[in-house]
Protein backbone atom coordinates (compact mmCIF):
# COMPACT_ATOMS: atom_id res chain seq x y z
CA UNK A 1 0.00 0.00 0.00
CA UNK A 2 1.32 3.42 -0.93
CA UNK A 3 2.23 5.90 1.81
CA UNK A 4 0.51 9.26 1.78
CA UNK A 5 0.61 12.61 3.55
CA UNK A 6 -2.78 13.86 4.75
CA UNK A 7 -3.06 17.37 6.22
CA UNK A 8 -5.92 18.95 8.18
CA UNK A 9 -6.21 22.73 8.38
CA UNK A 10 -8.91 25.23 9.24
CA UNK A 11 -10.15 28.15 11.27
CA UNK A 12 -10.00 28.33 15.04
CA UNK A 13 -12.98 26.56 16.55
CA UNK A 14 -13.80 24.57 13.40
CA UNK A 15 -12.74 21.31 15.05
CA UNK A 16 -9.52 20.58 13.20
CA UNK A 17 -7.61 19.23 16.21
CA UNK A 18 -10.60 17.14 17.31
CA UNK A 19 -11.06 15.79 13.79
CA UNK A 20 -7.33 15.21 13.36
CA UNK A 21 -7.26 12.88 16.35
CA UNK A 22 -10.49 11.19 15.27
CA UNK A 23 -9.23 10.83 11.69
CA UNK A 24 -5.99 9.23 12.90
CA UNK A 25 -7.89 6.77 15.10
CA UNK A 26 -10.52 5.84 12.49
CA UNK A 27 -8.01 5.42 9.67
CA UNK A 28 -5.93 3.01 11.74
CA UNK A 29 -9.07 1.15 12.79
CA UNK A 30 -10.01 0.89 9.09
CA UNK A 31 -6.82 -1.02 8.36
CA UNK A 32 -4.49 1.78 7.28
CA UNK A 33 -1.18 2.48 9.03
CA UNK A 34 -1.01 6.15 9.99
CA UNK A 35 1.33 8.12 12.22
CA UNK A 36 0.18 11.36 13.85
CA UNK A 37 2.14 14.60 13.40
CA UNK A 38 1.35 17.79 15.31
CA UNK A 39 2.73 20.52 13.07
CA UNK A 40 2.42 23.25 15.70
CA UNK A 41 5.02 21.54 17.90
CA UNK A 42 7.68 22.51 15.34
CA UNK A 43 6.74 26.20 15.49
CA UNK A 44 6.13 26.66 19.21
CA UNK A 45 9.83 26.87 20.27
CA UNK A 46 10.62 29.88 18.09
CA UNK A 47 7.18 31.39 18.65
CA UNK A 48 7.88 31.26 22.39
CA UNK A 49 11.17 33.14 21.88
CA UNK A 50 9.41 35.85 19.84
CA UNK A 51 6.70 36.29 22.48
CA UNK A 52 9.25 36.44 25.31
CA UNK A 53 11.40 39.02 23.50
CA UNK A 54 8.27 41.07 22.76
CA UNK A 55 7.39 41.05 26.45
CA UNK A 56 10.89 42.17 27.41
CA UNK A 57 10.75 45.01 24.85
CA UNK A 58 7.17 45.92 25.87
CA UNK A 59 5.81 45.58 22.34
CA UNK A 60 3.13 43.42 20.76
CA UNK A 61 4.44 40.16 19.20
CA UNK A 62 2.82 41.12 15.89
CA UNK A 63 4.77 44.39 15.84
CA UNK A 64 8.02 42.57 16.60
CA UNK A 65 7.40 40.05 13.81
CA UNK A 66 7.13 42.86 11.26
CA UNK A 67 10.70 43.98 11.94
CA UNK A 68 13.36 42.85 9.48
CA UNK A 69 15.66 41.18 12.09
CA UNK A 70 12.75 39.06 13.33
CA UNK A 71 11.74 38.05 9.82
CA UNK A 72 15.35 37.09 9.03
CA UNK A 73 15.47 35.02 12.22
CA UNK A 74 12.14 33.38 11.31
CA UNK A 75 13.48 32.57 7.85
CA UNK A 76 16.62 30.94 9.27
CA UNK A 77 14.57 28.94 11.75
CA UNK A 78 12.10 27.76 9.11
CA UNK A 79 14.77 26.77 6.59
CA UNK A 80 17.37 25.19 8.87
CA UNK A 81 15.35 23.76 11.78
CA UNK A 82 11.64 23.56 10.99
CA UNK A 83 11.97 22.31 7.40
CA UNK A 84 14.61 19.56 7.97
CA UNK A 85 12.75 18.20 11.01
CA UNK A 86 9.38 18.21 9.22
CA UNK A 87 10.70 16.68 5.98
CA UNK A 88 12.83 14.15 7.86
CA UNK A 89 9.97 13.18 10.15
CA UNK A 90 7.60 12.52 7.26
CA UNK A 91 10.18 10.55 5.28
CA UNK A 92 11.18 8.46 8.30
CA UNK A 93 7.54 7.56 8.96
CA UNK A 94 7.13 6.56 5.32
CA UNK A 95 10.26 4.38 5.49
CA UNK A 96 8.82 2.66 8.56
CA UNK A 97 5.67 1.87 6.61
CA UNK A 98 3.38 4.60 7.92
CA UNK A 99 1.32 7.21 6.17
CA UNK A 100 1.10 10.56 7.98
CA UNK A 101 -1.85 12.61 9.16
CA UNK A 102 -0.75 16.13 10.11
CA UNK A 103 -2.73 18.39 12.42
CA UNK A 104 -2.07 21.72 10.63
CA UNK A 105 0.59 22.26 7.96
CA UNK A 106 2.27 25.02 5.99
CA UNK A 107 -1.17 26.33 4.98
CA UNK A 108 -1.99 27.25 8.58
CA UNK A 109 1.37 28.97 8.93
CA UNK A 110 0.55 31.02 5.82
CA UNK A 111 -2.83 32.06 7.22
CA UNK A 112 -1.23 33.02 10.54
CA UNK A 113 1.21 35.39 8.84
CA UNK A 114 -1.34 36.73 6.35
CA UNK A 115 -3.68 37.48 9.24
CA UNK A 116 -1.03 39.98 10.36
CA UNK A 117 -0.62 41.41 6.85
CA UNK A 118 2.59 39.53 6.06
CA UNK A 119 3.83 36.54 4.11
CA UNK A 120 5.74 33.64 5.61
CA UNK A 121 9.50 34.34 5.43
CA UNK A 122 10.96 32.29 2.55
CA UNK A 123 7.42 31.15 1.67
CA UNK A 124 8.15 30.39 -2.00
CA UNK A 125 11.16 28.26 -1.06
CA UNK A 126 9.27 26.40 1.66
CA UNK A 127 6.49 25.44 -0.74
CA UNK A 128 9.14 23.77 -2.91
CA UNK A 129 11.07 22.10 -0.09
CA UNK A 130 8.18 20.68 1.94
CA UNK A 131 6.40 17.51 0.77
CA UNK A 132 3.25 18.28 -1.17
CA UNK A 133 0.33 16.56 0.62
CA UNK A 134 -1.51 13.84 -1.25
CA UNK A 135 -4.76 15.21 0.14
CA UNK A 136 -5.54 18.23 2.32
CA UNK A 137 -8.76 19.15 4.07
CA UNK A 138 -9.73 22.64 5.23
CA UNK A 139 -12.32 22.71 8.01
CA UNK A 140 -14.85 25.46 8.45
CA UNK A 141 -18.01 26.00 10.47
CA UNK A 142 -20.69 28.68 10.82
CA UNK A 143 -19.44 31.84 12.47
CA UNK A 144 -21.93 31.69 15.34
CA UNK A 145 -20.97 28.13 16.25
CA UNK A 146 -17.29 29.07 16.30
CA UNK A 147 -17.97 32.08 18.51
CA UNK A 148 -19.91 29.90 20.96
CA UNK A 149 -17.05 27.41 21.17
CA UNK A 150 -14.29 30.04 21.14
CA UNK A 151 -15.65 33.16 22.88
CA UNK A 152 -12.13 34.58 23.22
CA UNK A 153 -12.21 35.47 19.50
CA UNK A 154 -14.14 38.31 17.90
CA UNK A 155 -16.51 37.93 14.95
CA UNK A 156 -14.18 40.11 12.89
CA UNK A 157 -11.23 37.83 13.62
CA UNK A 158 -13.19 34.71 12.65
CA UNK A 159 -14.53 36.26 9.42
CA UNK A 160 -11.03 37.35 8.40
CA UNK A 161 -9.58 33.93 9.14
CA UNK A 162 -12.36 32.20 7.18
CA UNK A 163 -11.66 34.48 4.23
CA UNK A 164 -7.94 33.69 4.35
CA UNK A 165 -8.54 29.95 4.52
CA UNK A 166 -10.89 30.16 1.53
CA UNK A 167 -8.09 31.92 -0.36
CA UNK A 168 -5.58 29.23 0.62
CA UNK A 169 -8.04 26.47 -0.34
CA UNK A 170 -8.47 27.97 -3.80
CA UNK A 171 -4.76 28.67 -4.25
CA UNK A 172 -3.65 25.12 -3.38
CA UNK A 173 -6.79 23.22 -4.43
CA UNK A 174 -7.59 21.95 -0.93
CA UNK A 175 -10.75 20.00 -0.13
CA UNK A 176 -13.26 21.98 1.98
CA UNK A 177 -15.18 20.33 4.82
CA UNK A 178 -18.07 21.88 6.76
CA UNK A 179 -17.88 20.53 10.30
CA UNK A 180 -21.40 21.74 11.11
CA UNK A 181 -22.65 18.59 9.37
CA UNK A 182 -23.19 15.45 11.49
CA UNK A 183 -19.95 13.70 12.45
CA UNK A 184 -20.80 10.61 10.38
CA UNK A 185 -21.29 12.69 7.22
CA UNK A 186 -18.05 14.61 7.82
CA UNK A 187 -16.10 11.39 8.32
CA UNK A 188 -17.67 9.57 5.35
CA UNK A 189 -17.00 12.54 3.11
CA UNK A 190 -13.33 12.50 4.11
CA UNK A 191 -12.93 8.73 4.02
CA UNK A 192 -14.12 8.32 0.45
CA UNK A 193 -11.58 10.89 -0.73
CA UNK A 194 -8.78 9.33 1.32
CA UNK A 195 -9.57 5.88 -0.09
CA UNK A 196 -9.52 7.31 -3.60
CA UNK A 197 -6.00 8.65 -2.97
CA UNK A 198 -4.80 5.23 -1.83
CA UNK A 199 -6.36 3.68 -4.92
CA UNK A 200 -4.85 6.47 -7.04
CA UNK A 201 -8.12 7.43 -8.68
CA UNK A 202 -10.51 10.38 -8.23
CA UNK A 203 -13.69 9.74 -6.22
CA UNK A 204 -16.83 9.50 -8.34
CA UNK A 205 -20.21 11.01 -7.50
CA UNK A 206 -21.52 7.47 -7.00
CA UNK A 207 -18.81 6.74 -4.43
CA UNK A 208 -19.55 9.95 -2.56
CA UNK A 209 -23.29 9.22 -2.55
CA UNK A 210 -22.77 5.62 -1.39
CA UNK A 211 -20.59 6.74 1.51
CA UNK A 212 -23.22 9.21 2.70
CA UNK A 213 -25.95 6.56 2.46
CA UNK A 214 -23.87 4.07 4.45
Amino acid sequence: MRKILLTLSGTHGSGKSTNAGKCYYLLNRSGYKFSYLRHQDLLDPFGFVVRRVARILHVEPNELERLTPTRVAWSLYLLFIYCPILVGGIRLRHLLGYSVVSDRYLYDLMVGFRDNGMTVPSEALLTRLLPHPDISFVFDAPEQRILMDRPEHTAEFIRKEQFLYRQIAEEFDLSKVNTSDPASIVWNHMLVQIKAVFEDKPPTEEMLFQQVVN
